[in-house]
């Protein structure tokens, strides 16, 4: 995996403290770069910096596009060769501000140019950058929060800022910002620009937005062919040959078309006793072995069910919450890092479905009666049992006015047709929001898990170039039948069984073995009962008691999205106590 990690200062010389980039660097194989006011770590192939000129890249994640870039560097430069970070480094003096605009991929650049940060984040945010300001002037910046903490000069502080975030807003969080006190992020689809001891912030990709003149069938073609492209840049930058399959929709149709490039082979999670305990709800109607049976039937992957145990799953909830820094999406987490470890043995890339739903409008909140006219975040419906659980004089801050806020400034900022009819206007904010807030919490998630196990993950349905000609296909033809996703199943149904391509979207799988209701429970108690409690600085200690008796089901609503409740829900509070212990968190309230 990728790794950058940044000191700059143009006040002093900060050459003599390479110490402290190595302690942010959390890994010893990373390349050093030290000049007189800037000290940088990455991978070798990651990194080009001219000492001369002081001037340079480093840059994390993936260029889908590399070659392309690499013949305008040549129209440029003729005859030039060299690393992607010295290609990119130089077009950059070059273009400018717009080079931005042709980087296809999943990555975070930093372009140095002597006293001068130009920094760039892609408009999907796959790759993070997190950045605080030192009082001295000084910069820290990091693809990990906890780099930031491990150069030694900050502690980690939660104040009234965080603790609107983290419980009115938690897992997700406000775009820049983070849980974290004097911790920002950049912004997908920003760059940030240092100079003169001055940062302004650009959105460099921005939605057109525009009138959609195809018919159903042209719409429907193009998309084919978009996800098909996006697929093949994707495989070939990652050299992929393995996919997840979970017999849903999205992870079905990327299997089919990279069935096309050769064997494949595929994984799907389930939980022990599964087959005994589950019970399907509203979200998840039916498991998901048929449907994956069916696809295997005919394509001939080479398929391995992957089955993880209760114990294992609710062991790696530190681990899963160290990965995201912070109190993440609880056994989803922790599952989802136990199966990247196993498909790492097996090989170093995969496809996912993931980021299908909130382009073509597969949630629940898109499209059911009672959720498309909410006004706040359709996957936050428990803020008033959230509120209940803090204890005073937590539970005073204004947390309904915090998300109202960061709700309708999403809103305001989603790019409008006005010539939109009521249902396509909501349609287009309800993409938006869904897109810049949802999403990034699982793409967050996918990056993190990935990052603790090396493997690298593949989204071909996250794709700027996808996001940007969907956003103005009326929802009429997205939600063509009355069915969710209708667009997409009309466009690949002829690569499907007909059970899988009207499939009702499940979310991803949960547990339902009672056994692990059991270690949740008997571990989120022993955390209670310790003198040492943090969580009980922040929650009603009666209330959490309340809910460990009755497990979780005091609580009636998801916390988050579909699956926070019951277990899971014990499982978060877990996360959140160890973090706070962990990460020696210091309240200032």
């Amino acid at each position: 995996m990728t790794k950058i990690n940044l000191i700059f200062n143009e006040n002093r010389n900060i050459q003599k403290e390479q110490s402290r980039l190595e302690r942010m660097g959390l890994k010893d194989e990373l390349t050093i770069v030290s000049d007189e006011h800037l000290l940088a770590s990455a991978r070798p192939e990651q990194m080009y910096y001219d000492s001369q000129r002081k001037c340079g890249c480093f840059w994390s994640g993936v260029l889908d596009n590399e070659e392309e870039l690499r013949r305008i560097w040549e129209q440029y430069r003729p005859q030039s060769t060299g690393s992607s970070a010295k290609m990119l480094a130089q077009l950059y003096e070059i273009l400018n501000e717009k080079l931005f605009e042709k980087l296809d991929g999943g990555f975070v650049i930093i372009f140095i140019q002597g006293h001068q940060l130009h920094i760039v984040r892609d408009p999907m945010g796959v790759k993070t950058l997190y950045y605080t300001r030192k009082p001295d002037g000084e910069w820290l910046f990091s693809d990990q929060i906890k780099g930031l903490f491990a150069e030694g000069s900050r502690t980690p502080v939660i104040n009234r800022s965080s603790l609107l975030e983290l419980f009115a807003l938690g897992p997700s969080h406000t775009e820049g910002q983070t849980f974290y006190k004097n911790v920002a992020e950049l912004p997908i689809g920003h760059a940030l620009l240092i100079r003169d001891r001055k940062e302004s912030l650009h959105e460099y990709f921005e939605l057109n937005v525009h009138r959609h003149n195809e018919d159903l069938a042209t719409t429907a073609a193009h998309i084919r062919q978009m996800v098909q492209d996006s697929l093949n840049r994707q495989c070939e930058a990652s050299q992929v040959h393995a996919a997840f399959l979970s017999g849903g929709l999205d992870s079905s149709i990327l299997c089919a078309l990279a069935a096309q490039r050769g064997p494949l082979n595929t994984f799907s999670l389930d939980y022990e006793g599964n087959e005994q305990y589950f019970k399907g709800y509203a979200y998840q109607t039916t498991r998901d072995n048929d449907y994956i049976d069916a696809m295997v039937q005919r394509y001939q992957f080479h398929h391995q069910p992957l089955l993880i145990t209760q114990r294992e799953c609710e062991e790696l909830l530190e681990t899963a919450m160290v990965g995201r820094d912070g109190p993440g999406m609880a056994d989803v987490d922790s599952s989802l890092l136990w199966m990247y470890r196993k498909v790492k043995e097996q090989t170093d890339s995969v496809l996912t479905g993931e980021c299908s739903d909130e382009l073509f409008g597969g949630y629940p909140w898109f499209y059911r009666s009672d959720l498309v006219d909410l006004k706040s975040f359709p996957w936050l419906q428990s803020l008033p049992q959230r509120v209940k659980l803090l204890r005073a004089p937590i539970n005073e801050l204004d947390y309904e006015g915090a998300m109202r806020a960061a709700y309708w400034a999403t809103v305001q900022r989603a790019p409008k047709d006005p010539f939109d009819s009521e249902q396509d206007q909501r349609a287009k904010t309800m993409t938006y929001l869904t897109v810049h807030w949802f999403m990034q919490t699982l793409i967050q998630r996918q990056e993190a898990m990935a990052e603790l196990t090396g493997l690298t993950v593949r989204a071909p349905f996250c794709d700027a170039k996808l996001y940007q000609y969907l956003y103005n296909v009326p929802w009429s033809m997205k939600f063509l039948k009355g069915e969710e996703k209708g667009l997409l199943r009309m466009a690949f149904e002829d690569k499907l069984p007909a059970q899988v391509a009207h499939r009702k979207k499940n979310p991803y799988p949960k547990t339902y073995h009672p056994e692990y209701t059991r270690r949740v429970k008997q571990r989120l108690q022993s955390l209670l009962n310790d003198p040492e409690c943090r969580m009980c600085e922040l929650l009603d200690p009666a209330a959490l008691q309340q809910l460990i008796d009755t497990d979780g089901g005091s609580f009636a609503k998801p916390w988050f999205g579909q699956l926070m409740m019951g277990p899971q829900l014990l499982a978060y509070f877990i996360q959140l106590e160890l973090w706070l212990r962990r990460y020696q968190i210091r309240i200032e309230f």
